[in-house]
Formats: structure tokens, C-alpha cells, sequence
């Protein structure tokens, strides 16, 4: 992703107005007066909209300047007598996870030559658990960082946690890591989602000390995820929501927020988030260069996990969590003509999690299902042996904050099939990535199932989720036309069926040639996309040559920069209003972005 070198520089003369070309989903906002503050506020929101209407074919975003000076901390190489910048990068723990590897991407950024002229050092601060993180990040050869514990910012346990306590320890590392709120940015992961209930609160006393806050959203605790959400309510001694919501999101010109993609900007933008505290940030994809030789992964495979060798794999890695909805994989192995084989990488680590996954297993093993789970990780192939291993990858997930496979699958040779995100691949579309083999829906003939019985399990599920988040379920027409428009030509989209319809769906299909054909019929990514190629699609190629070129290191490490410049040189104000809580729940808890398998134990 091209950054624009205007962007960090608050001293360029813009007017607030001012058209730039769009830059695959980037959104810089510099500090700006208050004039042209509202201005580029009203024209973020509706550039957002008319993008997400758009089907992702954004070509122009705001870019808002101010024409005042504002304070940059002081910069300066070692050994001159002027500090670097401090980048201090929060997590609760640093096992082996999505946000982790986001970490470690972070850091790899900016290493590279792109960042190093701003010349920063960094501070990694976890709560103490670090299963699988290296001695030293591969490719981080010459940022000085280093990584520090700080007791009680760990996953909750059972002991409550009191926020300035907390502060306090974090405020001790940033200080001993030779930091101070003027040379400081502090970068928090995912502070929303109530893994630790202490944690928003301690960080509201870090912004009233005045240390810059970047607080990076990966998730929100509002979409669908309940159990978290009723741990930040019970945790929190507000009880209106203006206060809930200030306890959660706290709001100063010296507190910015980053996400991942468009749809959670405009969702915090129509919540009250300045336009010029609110970034979107884009992960970086490492390039995991040449992979292995083929054959002898797929020899071990077939040794330890009885995938025929001479059988085509499509390959889905992931951690095996509810949202990534193994139940569709699993259907797609079924009715797959060709003798194509699925692999599975890995199980959750979440308790929560295990027995949904368990239920899975079990299943594919008594229907035979060409199916193989735990393919990677320390029981079986690493992860690179496991591309080089795959013919396809697939996706079947029905939730994600970024969605790296999106971008993965094209650095590793390999085409993408399953199920499209579009809130979320909209933004990879305006890079002008395709994603072809992607559909948004999986057609299932509501008669297989029994429309009545559909209709009342999802009624009950709904609003059952609704209460655990506090919210009443819509009086009854309004919720029959809203599951009206779920139905479209007499099929239902199997992402909306509870597991025991999709465990139905699957018995089906694998029992019956006619299901199969009816099936692949009804959806034709299933007819096309495992289709055998006799040569190297091109739409791999040019797809690869956009990932390097839109989410590289290079370019995550000049995003990051002059996000960190933007942060750090933002003026220290006391709290400004609350979000409106109740409008990012409203937004994320509608009936069309409601799947059942999300929320069952």
C-alpha cells in the first residue's frame, strides 16, 4: 500500500476538502481545526458508505491537513542527544495467535528501511504467557526492541483486577524502558474484547497522565461474542451507558484508534470517533518465500494422516474456533467431485471452543468423510510443508476482523475457493485483488431442513443472543420480514442454520448423488472452483504481485510511522464525549449478520 508522504506532515497546506487517489482502504486523518473537522467527519462517513455500496471499487478517499504547526516528539540517532521514539506494544500474552503474528509483523516493519529513518525503538509488553514466541523475531535484525511482563495483563482469572493498579505497573515498565508521554506511543491490541476487564480502565489513567494511546481493534466484543460482552458490563461500575461507553472507549485528542478495515471504521466513526483519532490499518502478510519440495509433505501426510498422495488437498488453515465454521468445510469435502481430500490444521485452544470442533471430528469420521484433522501445529507438518502440500485453499469462515488467508493464499502459489466476506474483501477489491472463487452464500433448499423448524430454531437462537446482550428481540412481523429476506429462490444460506440443521445438510449430501448434483447445481463455485487446471492460473500471479505490493513490510512499516507521528503529535485534551455504546452494538447485532454455530456451546 503506497503511503502518501503528505499524510505525516500536519504542516502541509490541504484544504480540508482536498481529494487524493485512494489508497487500498488506507485512511489517514493528521490533526486538523475544528472547521475542518466537521467537514471531513460528514465526508468520511459518506465517502465510507458510498465505498461499501460500491462493492469495493473505491478509487478516491479524504485526506484532511491542517495548515498549523503541531509538536512532533524529538527524533534523533542514537548517540546524538536526542531520543527515538518509544513504541510500546501491549497484548495480554504472546502465544501463538492471529493478533501475535500481527505483533511480530509489526515489529518486522518496522525494521526495514522504509521505518528505520524515523528512527524508534520499541518495547513489547504481555502479561507473561509466550507459548512459541522466538528468543528473537525472525527478519528483526536491527530495531532495538525488547519485551517486558507485566503482572495482571494476563486473561482474567479468578481474582478481580483494579484498573490503577494495573496503570501503575504499565506506567513503571514505559518509564524504565526509558519512555515519557512526550516521546511515547503506546499501542494496545484489542483492549475492547474483556479478556481483561482491567484493562480499558487502566488505560483511561494512561490518557489522563496524557501518554499518547493508539488502541488497535482487531475485535469487538459487540459482534456476537457475548460472553465477553457480559464480562466488560459486569466488570464495569458504570451502569448508564454514556459511562459504560467511556469506561470501555475512552475519548481525548491524545487517544486514536486503529481497525483493520472499512466497515469497523464507519461503524466507530457513526459512533463518535473523530475522523482524525480513527485509522485504518491494514495487516501486513510476510512473504513466506520459497516453499518446501512437494513431495515429501505430501509422502508424511499420507504416512501419519492417510491423505492419499495421488488425491488433490485443499487445504484450510486455521485454528478450528466456531466462526470459522467447519461445518461448510466439511460440506464442501462431501459433495467435491474429483477425489479432492480436506485438511484441517488446527485445533482450538479455547476450552469453549472444544467441543464444537470434537462434534465435527466425530462426524466427518462417521460419515468417512475424505477429511483430515490436526494437519499442522506440533502434531503434525509445519505450516509451510502444509502449503506446499495443498492444490487449494479454502475458506469457510463466517467472521473475521482482516482475514488473512485472503491474502496468504496467492503468496503461497495456491487459488482460494469457499466463502466471501464481502464487508471485508471490499477493501481487498479496491486493491484490485480478485477473488473469483469466493461466493458470499452457500445455497441450501430450505425444504431439506423444514422451513417451520428453521424458522423457530433461528427465532429461539436469535433472541436468546439478543437478551445475553441485553437487547429485546424485534416484535414478531418486524423479525418475519427480516428472516423473509434471508430466503432467496426457496434456499436458505447454510451459514444461517444451526449446527443440528447443518449436521443434517451434511448427512444428506454424503448419502446421496442426487443431493451432491442438486447442490453443485444450486451453487456453482462448488461446480467450478475445484476444477483440475492443467496450467498456473494467472489470476494467481497478478493477485500475489498486489499482496506484495499493497500489504508488504515496506509498506505497513511507512503506515506505521506515520501513524505513530500522528499519534505522538496529537495535543493533550481532557475527555471528550462518550462514544454512543448502544450504536456500535446496534450495528454489529442485526439479523442478516446473525449465524447460529457463533454462539452455541
Amino acid at each position: 500500500m503506497e503511503s502518501v508522504e503528505a499524510a505525516s506532515s500536519p504542516v502541509a497546506t490541504r484544504r480540508a476538502d482536498a481529494r487524493l487517489p485512494w489508497v487500498a482502504g488506507q485512511v489517514v486523518f493528521p490533526i486538523m481545526p475544528e472547521t475542518a473537522r466537521r467537514t471531513c467527519k460528514t465526508d468520511l462517513q459518506d465517502r465510507i458508505s458510498e465505498n461499501a455500496a460500491g462493492g469495493g471499487r473505491a478509487e478516491r478517499s479524504v485526506f484532511c491537513f491542517s495548515s498549523r504547526q503541531v509538536p512532533r516528539p524529538q527524533r534523533g540517532r542514537k548517540g546524538n542527544g536526542s531520543a527515538p521514539m518509544l513504541i510500546a506494544i501491549v497484548h495480554y500474552h504472546l502465544n501463538r495467535g492471529g493478533v501475535t503474528q500481527v505483533i511480530a509483523n509489526h515489529l518486522r516493519a518496522l525494521d526495514t528501511d522504509t521505518a528505520l529513518g524515523g528512527d524508534v525503538r520499541a518495547v513489547v509488553v504481555h502479561g507473561g504467557q509466550c507459548a512459541d514466541w522466538p528468543d528473537r523475531v525472525p527478519g528483526v535484525s536491527r530495531l532495538d526492541y525488547a519485551i517486558r511482563v507485566a503482572s495482571g495483563l494476563g486473561y482474567d482469572d479468578a481474582q478481580p483486577r483494579e484498573p490503577r493498579a494495573l496503570a501503575a505497573r504499565l506506567t513503571s515498565l514505559l518509564v524504565e524502558a526509558g519512555g515519557s508521554p512526550q516521546s511515547t506511543v503506546v499501542h494496545v491490541h484489542n483492549h475492547s474484547l474483556g479478556k481483561n476487564t482491567a484493562l480499558a480502565g487502566a488505560l483511561a489513567e494512561l490518557a489522563e497522565e496524557g501518554w499518547p494511546l493508539l488502541l488497535q481493534i482487531h475485535d469487538f466484543a459487540e459482534d456476537f461474542r457475548p460472553e465477553s460482552y457480559q464480562r466488560l458490563r459486569a466488570a464495569s461500575r458504570a451502569g448508564a451507558e454514556p459511562d459504560w461507553a467511556a469506561a470501555l472507549y475512552p475519548q481525548a485528542g491524545h487517544v486514536h484508534y486503529a481497525v483493520l478495515n472499512r466497515r469497523d471504521a464507519r461503524i466507530l466513526a457513526a459512533a463518535g470517533v473523530e475522523p482524525e483519532r480513527l485509522h485504518v490499518l491494514p495487516n501486513a502478510v510476510g512473504d513466506p518465500g520459497p516453499l518446501p519440495p512437494r513431495e515429501p509433505a505430501r509422502r508424511e501426510l499420507a504416512d501419519r494422516f492417510a491423505v492419499p498422495q495421488d488425491r488433490p488437498l485443499l487445504l484450510y488453515p486455521i485454528r478450528g474456533i466456531r466462526r470459522k465454521n467447519l461445518g461448510e468445510a466439511l460440506l464442501w469435502s462431501a459433495v467435491a467431485e474429483g477425489g479432492w481430500h480436506l485438511g484441517v490444521t488446527l485445533p482450538p485452544l479455547n476450552p469453549v471452543e472444544r467441543p464444537s470442533y470434537e462434534r465435527w471430528k466425530a462426524l466427518a469420521a462417521s460419515l468417512a468423510l475424505p477429511a483430515a484433522f490436526d494437519i499442522g501445529g506440533e502434531g503434525g507438518l509445519p505450516y509451510a510443508a502444509n502449503l506446499a502440500a495443498a492444490d487449494r485453499m479454502l475458506t469457510t469462515s463466517v467472521a473475521e476482523g482482516f482475514g488473512l488467508v485472503f491474502l496468504e493464499a496467492w503468496l503461497a502459489g495456491r487459488r482460494l475457493v469457499g466463502r466471501d466476506l464481502p464487508e471485508i474483501t471490499a477493501d481487498f477489491r479496491a486493491a484490485r485483488l480478485r477473488l473469483d472463487d469466493l461466493r458470499p452464500r452457500l445455497g441450501i433448499p430450505l425444504d431439506w431442513i423444514g422451513a417451520a423448524d428453521w424458522r423457530s430454531q433461528i427465532e429461539q437462537a436469535y433472541g436468546a443472543t439478543l437478551a445475553r446482550f441485553g437487547r429485546r428481540s424485534p416484535p414478531p412481523s418486524e423479525f418475519r420480514r427480516a428472516l423473509d429476506e434471508l430466503v432467496v429462490e426457496g434456499t436458505v444460506d447454510f451459514a444461517s442454520l444451526t449446527s443440528r440443521h447443518q449436521q443434517q445438510v451434511i448427512e444428506q449430501v454424503a448419502g446421496s448423488a442426487e443431493r451432491r448434483g442438486q447442490l453443485r447445481r444450486l451453487n456453482d463455485g462448488l461446480e467450478t472452483a475445484l476444477q483440475h487446471e492443467r496450467t498456473a492460473s494467472p489470476v494467481v500471479e497478478e493477485n500475489a504481485a498486489v499482496v506484495r505490493r499493497v500489504y508488504s513490510l515496506d509498506a505497513c512499516g511507512r503506515r506505521l510511522m506515520e501513524l505513530y507521528r500522528a499519534v505522538a503529535g496529537s495535543p493533550r485534551t481532557a475527555r471528550r464525549q462518550p462514544l454512543d455504546a448502544g450504536r456500535i452494538l446496534d450495528e454489529f447485532l442485526g439479523l442478516s449478520r446473525f449465524q447460529p454455530i457463533r454462539v452455541e456451546s
